[in-house]
């Protein structure tokens, strides 16, 4: 233990005090140079992979954390996805016949990861794919981890007391969901849910699972094309293809309760015929109908660059600290978004697009709460994923066509006209209810002001009922004139004051 705690100590101290300055010249808005800031990046990914499994599953989770990380960091610890060197099939196939038996065959090794790696095998006569842990992972988890919170309070001399906190956190949560995520059958059944939410969507192919141990998984074997090779793209043209991979997780994020959280190109296949395929679910989630609701508002809000609209959401979502000012946040993001003005949404760039989202976690007093940590994570890997397919893909037209599509556009009008009316509904029947109070102490003196306080509603009253009776009648003249009216009341009852 000790000769591991000081080897990470040593390891990690030089870019945790690099990573520093340079956070502290982002925040006081100096000047970087970005290829010394891209050079240390990849140095702090270079360690990552030197210290083993568990350091590189923790920057695989870091690199979808803008509010800790800047946008150089992120993009340097996207490689982790990727570079994960097997362990050696002898080292693994002790584990494979304790949990399936001697009547198992492995025929090659198909890909590794971080945590498991997967082979292509024969199963009860049948032709499958087997993922298995890494060898001893469990014990060099349960040790890292242990290094890692002895290390923890050394950050104290480092960072801010407000930053040291986000990081106690974080690895609070990492350390619980690693464990999970090395639990098979947790992941067996996130594939199945998934299955089934995704039984009737079209060109997809999900394998099934045939058995599952917390430490292997053996699965159907489904042959496809990674997606963003040659021979998928000779399948399916590239930007349907991308379009087509976008849609699928975004539906599932969106529209269902299930949904896969990596979608890497490792991840996803494209068969002969042409069928999506999906593998790997270690990383899935399950998302409330709530969250999911206030997820499609923010989608909209950002695709329409609204900026009040986007800071309520987030609010809502717990992304924004207590503390912070929210008309300032707002100004905030808005100023971010001028930069982009005179640009129609169609024509935006991604790039742009992700590094304005980038930009505003780091900087601004937000936070990145439990339950939006996979959401982002799975937005953040799909756009990667599809510009890796097609080069000219437009993240945010193809928002706009899949808002469209699915109709998510006008469901968050409706839920915004259904709030105002709420809002005035609710500010009419207080009226009513303080008016409808005992009035027999109230002097003759007071009735004056009580019929102001009457026209100061009145305009309210008239726009409830505007909005009724357009409802009923769809007379846009009618509706207009009493618009007018509310309008020249409120301007009336104003001037009184």
């Amino acid at each position: 233990m000790i000769r591991r705690l000081l080897k990470v100590f040593f390891a990690l101290a030089p870019r945790i005090i690099a990573y520093r300055e340079f956070r502290q010249r982002i925040l006081k808005e100096k000047p970087i140079n970005e290829q010394e800031m891209a050079e240390e990046a990849k140095k702090l990914v270079d360690t990552l992979i030197d210290l083993g499994p568990t350091f590189i599953k923790f920057g695989q989770i870091l690199s979808v954390r803008p509010d800790l990380m800047p946008e150089i960091y992120i993009k340097e610890l996207a490689r982790l996805q990727d570079e994960v060197p097997p362990a050696p099939y002898d080292q693994v196939k002790d584990v494979i016949r304790e949990d399936l038996g001697d009547d198992v065959k492995i025929i090659k090794e198909i890909s590794s990861a971080s945590l498991g790696q997967v082979y292509l095998g024969e199963y009860n006569g049948k032709l499958v794919a087997i993922k298995v842990n890494r060898p001893r992972i469990r014990d060099i988890v349960s040790e890292d981890l242990q290094v890692m919170k002895k290390l923890l309070p050394l950050l104290r001399f480092v960072f801010d007391e407000s930053f040291l906190e986000i990081i106690k956190i974080f690895i609070d949560e990492f350390s619980k969901r690693i464990f999970e995520e090395m639990d098979y059958t947790k992941e067996a059944f996130y594939l199945n849910k998934i299955k089934e939410e995704l039984a009737d969507y079209p060109s997809l192919k999900i394998p099934s699972v045939i058995k599952a141990t917390k430490r292997v998984l053996v699965m159907e074997y489904i042959k496809g094309y990674k997606v963003t090779s040659d021979e998928a793209k000779k399948v399916v043209d590239e930007k349907i293809l991308a379009y087509r991979v976008f849609r699928l997780f975004m539906y599932m994020l969106l529209s269902k309760d299930y949904f896969h959280a990596d979608p890497h190109p490792g991840n996803i296949a494209v068969d002969d015929e042409g069928n999506l395929v999906l593998y790997d679910f270690g990383m899935s989630g399950k998302i409330d109908e709530k969250t999911r609701s206030l997820l499609i508002r923010a989608y909209v809000a950002m695709v329409r660059m609204d900026a009040d609209l986007l800071v309520r959401v987030l609010d809502e979502l717990g992304a924004i600290q207590p503390f912070a000012d929210r008309r300032v946040l707002a100004k905030g993001l808005k100023l971010f978004m001028q930069s982009m003005q005179g640009i129609e949404v169609s024509e935006l760039e991604l790039q742009d697009f992700m590094k304005l989202a980038d930009q505003v976690f780091f900087k601004f007093p937000l936070r990145m709460p439990q339950k939006l940590v996979l959401p982002f994570r799975m937005i953040n890997v799909l756009d990667g994923t599809c510009r890796e397919i097609d080069n000219n893909f437009d993240f945010v037209k193809s928002s706009i066509a899949f808002l469209e599509e699915e109709g998510y556009t006008t469901k968050v009008a409706m839920e915004q006209a259904r709030e105002i009316i709420d809002g005035i509904w609710n500010r009419f029947r207080s009226f009513l209810l303080s008016y409808s109070q005992p009035q027999e102490i109230i002097a003759i003196s007071n009735n004056t002001r009580r019929s102001a306080s009457i026209i100061d509603y009145l305009p309210q009253i008239i726009l409830v009922a505007t909005i009724a009776l357009y409802i009923i009648t769809k007379d846009v003249v009618v509706t207009l004139l009493l618009i007018l009216l509310a309008l020249s009341l409120m301007f009336t009852s104003n001037n009184r004051r």
